[in-house]
């Protein structure tokens, strides 16, 4: 099983005086991570979603990142393939500079956001979002794989163009997708796409990553290449004071969680979202629940550390929720660290425990 640590850069609003420290520490731990055997780094991208995510430009982190970093591989997860977001052609730009810079160290995972704040921001109706996600990824991955590519399609035109400069890997780097239930799985192995289970706890995506097995073997890609891939997702924290990592890892992912879920439920027109949509934000999870729970936090945090939801502790208190991963049959379990405001030091603590005491066992 592989580790991966991801970032959706939180920053607190009544700290926006951190916000450049907080982006250069996040630098100092991908740099730790690679120097301690870690395989993956994600980063997501995310716009207009303050107190939440400012990781509005992964491709910046990873490249001040690229050149001080020697084996681990940096994945874009998610980057919002919607072209209304960004251009096709931008992304495939991006992605290919990066894969020369960093030797061939990059995976492309794609999303379309679910958040108002997003989609209306930049003019998409939420109706469109899977069509135009669909489509912009198509359009990035031809670009990313062959030459002179055209593509007349509902929200792309392109005549015939060349991106410049080629990715190392061929014919792109392996692409994935971000969801939750058994119907994304299914859409992703369909297609070839590595699964991003962004759930929480394991026994959530047990029927996912089944139907993601049951279909990756009849994958039709769009260029031929299959990344059959999975990787579960947690809040973690792993440090040698048992009793305060935790208390720190489970309020800290409480207030994180609130705020994305109030950027979730809030902003939408007065209609609210179509039911096919609200359909879709159920199936990507309990979006609200944190924002929408009237429980004590000590007592939701509680839950969550119970549930597996929250891995925190020593060494020994974070294998039972690995070796649940591990029995899930995920090929990954990405670690979110940065889950509220939580202190630079304890995540640079909890980088180098997990990897000298738990990724060798694991490997």
């Amino acid at each position: 099983m592989k580790f991966g640590l991801f970032y959706e850069m939180f920053v607190p609003l009544d700290e926006l005086d951190e916000e450049a420290r907080i982006v250069r520490h996040t630098v100092d731990q991908i740099v730790h991570a690679d120097r301690l055997g870690w395989d993956y780094v994600w980063l997501t991208e995310h716009h207009f979603l303050g107190g939440f995510s400012h990781m509005s430009a992964p491709e910046v982190v990873f490249g001040a990142a690229a050149y001080q970093t020697e084996h681990i591989r940096f994945g874009f997860g998610l980057s919002l393939t919607p072209p209304s977001y960004n251009h096709p052609v931008r992304i495939a730009e991006r992605v290919a500079m990066l894969d020369c810079l960093s030797g061939g160290r990059v995976d492309l995972g794609s999303g379309r956001s679910t958040t108002p704040a997003e989609l209306y921001g930049f003019g998409i109706d939420p109706e469109e979002s899977r069509a135009q996600w669909a489509e912009g990824l198509e359009v990035v991955t031809r670009l990313l794989a062959e030459e002179e590519v055209e593509f007349e399609g509902s929200f792309v035109k392109l005549p015939k163009r060349t991106v410049y400069p080629r990715p190392v890997q061929k014919p792109h780097p392996p692409l994935w997708v971000g969801g939750v239930g058994p119907g994304n799985a299914e859409r992703a192995a369909q297609q070839g796409l590595g699964m991003l289970f962004f759930a929480p706890g394991p026994e959530s995506i047990r029927t996912s990553v089944e139907a993601y097995r049951a279909h990756i073997g009849d994958a039709k890609p769009i260029c031929g290449a299959v990344n059959n891939a999975t990787a579960g997702f947690v809040n973690g924290l792993c440090g040698h004071d048992r009793d305060e990592v935790r208390r720190i890892a489970a309020s800290r992912t409480v207030e994180h969680n609130r705020n994305g879920s109030r950027h979730m439920i809030t902003g939408w027109p007065e209609s609210g979202p179509t039911p096919s949509y609200a359909h879709v934000m159920a199936e990507d999870g309990a979006k609200g629940t944190f924002a929408a729970t009237t429980s004590a936090p000590d007592v939701v945090a509680e839950g969550l550390l119970k549930s597996g939801f929250v891995m925190a502790g020593n060494a020994d208190d974070c294998r039972p929720v690995l070796d649940s991963f591990r029995d899930v049959g995920v090929d990954q379990i990405i670690i979110h660290m940065q889950m509220g405001n939580v202190p630079h030091e304890r995540i640079m603590e909890s980088i180098e425990i997990i990897g000298k005491e738990l990724i060798p066992e694991y490997r």
